[in-house]
């Protein structure tokens, strides 16, 4: 998803009444207003971030579905909307335009954060603060325990040494995804610990991000360079 603003948020009463297939011609146009190259794994974490309620496995709702979206975008590629395969990458068709401009209008406007009106002793404090909507918060929050429960944060805490696989398996890629991906995805749990104001997340977030930076194409960072014991 896009690194520098979190994506917008549907309410689950429209999405969960619209077929999947269409949730992820949308999914894969909305990728595709990003302007870079659409992995198999960026369409299963999109659908997944955009309407969670119909990607998720329903014994643990914290993990994207990819069986379903994959067994979906086959569908979509033979009614002609998608192109491509897992290996080249996909790329939406001028029908799978037009097909996810008409669900776009199904789903209205986006969720977005409410203001809440505060007492002057609050805004004395902490002046504009806005109230995260619920419904992002609470998915912001599988993220949050996501994150906690990885071997990368537990060995973190440990001051034990993280590998390439821990970092991977944190950002709930394989040890096939491209930088890109996992710079996106890195970007956005930075953007769900934050909604929850979880600054210790935060912190290690940002040691990975200077620790695998060769990964992610990116110049080593300071906060990577935190001794470990061997």
């Amino acid at each position: 998803m896009a690194a520098k603003t979190a994506p917008p948020r549907f309410d689950p009463d429209v999405y969960t009444k619209i077929i999947l297939n269409d949730l992820v011609v949308y999914s894969v146009y909305y990728l595709h207003k990003q302007g870079s190259e659409i992995t198999s794994e960026d369409i299963v974490s999109a659908c997944f971030i955009l309407f969670p309620k119909r990607f998720s496995l329903q014994k643990y709702p914290q993990w994207p579905d990819s069986a379903v979206v994959s067994r979906r975008w086959s569908d979509c590629k033979s009614k002609g909307y998608l192109r491509g395969n897992s290996a080249r990458g996909f790329q939406i068709t001028a029908k799978g335009i037009r097909r996810a401009l008409k669900v776009e209008k199904l789903l209205g406007k986006p969720l977005k954060p409410v203001r809440v009106a505060k007492a002057k002793a609050e805004e004395s404090t902490v002046p504009g603060k806005e109230a995260v909507h619920p419904e992002l918060k609470a998915h912001a929050r599988k993220y949050v325990r996501s994150i906690e429960m990885s071997d990368a944060y537990k060995h973190y805490k440990k001051q034990k040494p993280l590998n390439e696989f821990d970092f991977r398996s944190l950002l709930l890629t394989t040890m096939e995804s491209p930088p890109a991906t996992l710079a996106r995805n890195l970007e956005q749990f930075k953007d769900y610990v934050r909604i929850h104001e979880r600054r210790d997340l935060l912190s290690f977030l940002e040691f990975c991000e200077g620790r695998f930076s060769y990964m992610l194409g990116r110049p080593e960072k300071q906060a990577g360079k935190r001794k470990q014991k061997k």
